[in-house]
């Protein structure tokens, strides 16, 4: 059952949000789900650790609860909220239970590697086919909706638009940490770093340029944790990778440069507008301040329960179809559960980061450190384009939670990798 596991991880990775591979994905599901199930009816026992399990039931729980409540106000947007706060984050518990063993996770691994290489391809090749000089992609117009894939010449700088852009804020970081951190077995995560680089260039995300920025800084104070002897090694491959990085980037611009206009002038201004919320010609920047104001004037009337997940401000609507719907996803959050909810949200991801240090620190050979960077990154991305908004999106959390589940029961179980399991609680 591990092959249909990783290509559902191929498919949430290069495709999220694809309206026509839906069912695929709920499929795979099933699936695994099923797959789960006779597991443990067979065995009597459930492979997710009791911490994992009851954490996730609690904060299931709490987005039941916030739906609910959200429901009782009649808010627009209760019933999908239910489904990502309350309903999925059961369904990727579950699919916990298959990733029991190291050679599943390495398989894992070397998914997320051919997912983040065939993004950076697609990349590129999308880019070249609207400039005329590649054909245009097959099967394009029959999997992806109009909006869904398209490149803006916007003469100094470029907007590229396809479904796998939105998993590269986890999936950059995460592989320039992985080359930098690995001790064996670089060339792949370099290889899937040189392939993404240009996408983070041509893509107009700033949200993902910036991450990719403060990708050596992460990775710099996540090896803190590491031993003394592993912590150098790793900085000096990170210095590496950093000089590496500085010497490509004007590379790849001077090659694009001669079939565009783009410019590395052209670049930064890109990336520098995004910052000035003054700038009312600036529709991203401006619509943010203005949804940060009605926000935030919002929550000081409801601060401890907020208004029930789903829930519209009218001050500020940014999508007809789904005006419950912000790019600042944390300030939305904490309109929609408040203070409370907030908190309880807060304290499921600490203890994530919590449990993954801790087995940095007991010596894991897992690639934790990437797992950390990479999940950092994204939500850090998060804060201004809500990826973890949609039930494709959950992955986010629910990988490095993989990761901690089975360093959970590795360290419950002796340090055996075979046969990894436990009693439900």
């Amino acid at each position: 059952m591990k092959y249909p596991g990783y290509f559902l991880l191929f498919l949430l990775l290069a495709f999220p949000m694809v309206l026509s591979l839906l069912y695929v994905k709920a499929a795979l599901f099933a699936v695994l789900l099923l797959s789960v199930g006779i597991s443990a009816g067979t065995s009597f026992q459930l492979k997710i650790h009791p911490r994992v399990l009851t954490g996730t039931l609690l904060l299931s729980g709490v987005g039941l609860f916030f739906s609910i409540y959200g429901l009782a106000r009649g808010n627009p947007g209760a019933l999908q909220c239910a489904q990502v706060y309350a309903l999925w984050p059961l369904v990727y518990t579950l699919v916990l239970g298959r990733i029991n063993s190291k050679s599943v996770l390495e398989g894992i691994e070397k998914t997320i590697l051919a997912s983040t290489i065939f993004i950076g391809i697609f990349g590129v090749v999308l880019f070249l086919s609207v400039l005329n000089i590649l054909p245009q992609i097959p099967f394009s117009e029959s999997l992806f909706a109009t909006s869904d894939l398209g490149v803006g010449l916007h003469g100094a700088h470029v907007e590229l638009a396809f479904p796998g852009l939105n998993s590269l804020p986890f999936l950059v970081p995460f592989v320039l940490a992985l080359a930098a951190t690995r001790r064996q077995g670089r060339l792949w995560p370099c290889i899937a770093a040189i392939a993404t680089l240009p996408i983070v260039i041509l893509s107009g995300r700033r949200a993902l340029q910036l991450v990719t920025i403060l990708s050596p800084v992460l990775i710099y104070g996540f090896t803190f944790i590491e031993t003394k002897t592993a912590r150098k090694l790793s900085r000096r491959r990170m210095k590496l990778v950093l000089a590496a990085t500085l010497l490509l980037v004007p590379f790849l611009i001077s090659i694009f440069a001669h079939v565009s206009e783009i410019s590395l002038s052209g670049l930064k201004e890109r990336f520098a507008a995004g910052f000035d919320f003054s700038d009312s010609t600036n529709d991203s920047g401006s619509a943010r301040a203005e949804q940060y104001r009605a926000l935030t004037a919002s929550i000081a009337d409801r601060p401890l329960l907020g208004y029930g997940l789903g829930a519209a401000n009218h001050e500020s609507v940014r999508s007809t179809e789904m005006p419950w719907a912000y790019e600042l996803y944390y300030v939305a959050l904490l309109y929609q559960v408040g203070v409370v909810g907030f908190v309880a949200y807060s304290i499921g991801m600490l203890w994530i980061y919590f449990s993954t240090v801790k087995s940095v620190r007991s010596g894991s050979s897992q690639p934790l450190i990437p797992v950390l960077v990479g999940m950092t990154s994204m939500l850090i991305a998060n804060g201004t384009n809500p990826y973890l908004t949609r039930f494709d999106g959950l992955w986010t959390i629910f990988l490095p939670l993989a990761y901690v589940n089975y360093e959970l029961l590795r360290r419950r179980n002796f340090g055996s990798d075979s046969q990894l399991s436990c009693a439900a609680a």
